[in-house]
């Protein structure tokens, strides 16, 4: 099997964030995604249903997606890696109390569809009341993930770090978009201790 192609590769305060477009050939520790808010110990969470996952061991931990954030948190001793789309941050995910108790000091958001590229519906308005979350553009409403992540973040964790790649998966091909062409690929976002 040909090595999965490398597409960024973040080195943070503790470990690295790696994004690869498909399943890289070692050992990782993964959730089974259902857009939920639902956090697990990486020691019971392997292929169960969650959206995310704390721990502290050396193996590497994946999240996969198509166009929503994946986003890390290091804490002192543990970090979390949650997947968070517009339901698990409308659920408040990242306010989940395994999270909590991992008191994280930093964020790092992954590449995820942005704001230019994420239209919606006007009723969807009613799931967020940060009105700085939405722009209108030529009769058209536009959805930022990344700024309702943030303000959860900072509202949750007092004083946090907060990092964004800056990609973004619907513009830059590198990376599997399911709104810029319907794929069933998706991106191996990697937290590597």
């Amino acid at each position: 099997m040909p090595n999965p192609v490398f597409v960024l590769d973040k080195l943070l305060p503790r470990g690295r964030f790696c994004v690869y477009q498909s399943r890289p050939g070692f050992d990782l520790i993964r959730v089974k995604q259902t857009h939920s808010a639902i956090v697990l110990n990486e020691k019971n969470c392997n292929e169960l249903e969650a959206d995310g996952m704390i721990g502290a061991s050396s193996t590497p931990m994946a999240i996969l997606t198509a166009d929503c954030l994946p986003i890390l948190l290091l804490g002192e001793k543990e970090h979390a890696f949650v997947h968070a789309g517009w339901r698990g941050l409308h659920n408040e995910i990242l306010k989940n109390e395994l999270i909590k108790k991992i008191d994280p000091f930093y964020a790092f958001i992954g590449p995820h569809i942005s704001v230019l590229h994420y239209e919606v519906q006007p009723d969807f308005k009613e799931n967020f009341d940060q009105s700085e979350a939405f722009i209108e553009r030529e009769g058209k409403l536009f959805f930022n993930l990344s700024v309702v992540a943030q303000a959860q973040l900072k509202a949750s964790y007092p004083g946090i770090s907060i990092e964004e790649s800056g990609l973004c998966t619907y513009s830059n091909e590198n990376f599997h978009s399911y709104r810029r062409n319907k794929t069933t690929e998706r991106n191996w976002n990697v937290y590597i201790p």
